[in-house]
């Protein structure tokens, strides 16, 4: 994780700040926010998520006093996946019935918030994952809130292993977040009555299956569903000879069609590889597809992110798997 350079902390230094104005001119390091800057190298070779997680610390770092993570950037914090680019401003929540405007790369959303809907995690305050993806159901497109509230319902929170200490960021160890409770969730949004969003939650809810083992799967099932196509079963196993199973993430039975997504970290993280290499999980992934349609009669279709995320290619793969839309 990049370390946060303070312009505070520099001006106490015997050289003072001086040259931190320099070095942003010559492209050495990067103006994150007011006062918040990064090695230019070091903000280059950071994720998305990194990034992100740089601004939500210098956007708090510039309150007066606590302030409450909401929407994305508790997401961020919590490890919920977000489809769509990382938003720039940092989100923060009021409960008070008014808030500062906002200005500086600040949202401030006006929210009443019940007990509980509030926690510490990984170095700041921020609403509760039940609270996060009530929020997020509400507001984000139906796919995106269908890939977070997958994740949470099954517990699959993937935060990044840095803790905020006020300054900059430590290694940790993320603490277990519990799987979110659909009912309570549900029981949530039926108390809201007619507020914003509402219905858009409800359909995102009652459609997110905690059985997707990736985004990329939930994200494809909720695409497969904004299509038109037949839902599939997901997650289904087929024996094999030997005694063992096989797993596929899609599967429409009647007509004999399999779908697999195919991401990137399942040939290039080492949780994922298993101490196997990439070239031993591709050629284990073809023998797994050579016994589906030999043994099975399974047609198998195989997309990547691209087509997840570009509706009009995973409607072409589809087709060309022998599917046809049921509806528009």
């Amino acid at each position: 994780m990049p370390r946060l350079i303070l312009t505070s902390t520099e001006r106490l230094s015997p050289s003072g700040d001086r040259w931190l104005q320099r070095a942003v001119q010559a492209g050495r390091l990067v103006r994150v926010r007011a006062g918040h800057h990064v090695d230019a190298v070091e903000w280059d070779a950071a994720s998305h998520d990194q990034r992100a997680l740089l601004r939500v610390a210098a956007g708090i770092r510039t309150r007066r006093q606590s302030a409450v993570l909401t929407h994305e950037s508790a997401a961020l914090v919590l490890g919920i996946p977000i489809i769509g680019a990382r938003p720039d401003a940092v989100h923060l929540v009021s409960s008070t019935g008014s808030a500062p405007r906002n200005e500086r790369g600040v949202v401030w959303h006006r929210e009443r918030l019940r007990d509980g809907d509030v926690i510490a995690y990984g170095g700041f305050f921020v609403t509760s994952p039940e609270r996060t993806m009530y929020d997020l159901a509400r507001t984000r497109g139906f796919a995106s809130a269908v890939t977070g509230l997958d994740a949470a319902l099954a517990g699959r929170y993937e935060p990044l292993a840095t803790r905020f200490d006020g300054e900059g960021f430590v290694q940790w160890t993320p603490e277990p977040i519990a799987a979110l409770d659909r009912e309570a969730l549900t029981e949530r949004i039926d108390a809201s009555g007619g507020a914003r969003g509402i219905r858009s939650a409800r359909r995102a809810v009652e459609f997110a299956d905690p059985r997707s083992a990736s985004s990329g799967e939930s994200l494809s099932r909720a695409q497969i569903h904004l299509l038109g196509f037949p839902q599939p079963e997901v997650q289904v196993a087929f024996a094999r000879l030997d005694g063992g199973v096989d797993v596929v993430d899609f599967i429409w039975r009647d007509l004999l069609i399999a779908g697999e997504f195919d991401g990137f970290v399942k040939y290039h993280r080492e949780d994922y590889l298993d101490g196997r290499t990439p070239e031993e999980v591709v050629w284990l992934e073809k023998q797994r597809e050579r016994r589906l349609r030999r043994d099975h009669g399974l047609e198998v279709s195989r997309w990547s992110w691209d087509a997840a995320r570009t509706p009009s290619l995973l409607r072409a793969e589809l087709i060309a798997a022998g599917l046809q839309p049921v509806r528009r």
